[in-house]
């Protein structure tokens, strides 16, 4: 089967891959937040998550981060 990513998809990688490469300058301005990422630009930050979602006209689109420099665990 062929990697068949949607164009949302796509945009979501893209976006992590920017807020990873990205990581040093957004924890100068944007430390122990949420950002919300699109097409590589910071949309909006808070930190609250609820409120940023709040913010955001499209959250299950949108490329949403913590940043810090501490190492996170995740729960799956």
């Amino acid at each position: 089967m062929k990697n068949q990513l949607t164009p949302q998809l796509r945009a979501f990688e893209a976006d992590h891959a920017w807020v990873t490469e990205n990581l040093g300058s957004l924890l100068q301005q944007y430390a122990n937040q949420w950002v919300a990422v699109r097409d590589g630009q910071v949309i909006a930050a808070c930190t609250e998550l609820e409120a940023l979602l709040t913010k955001l006209p499209d959250p299950a689109h949108t490329c949403i981060e913590f940043v810090t420099s501490e190492p996170l665990e995740m729960v799956l």
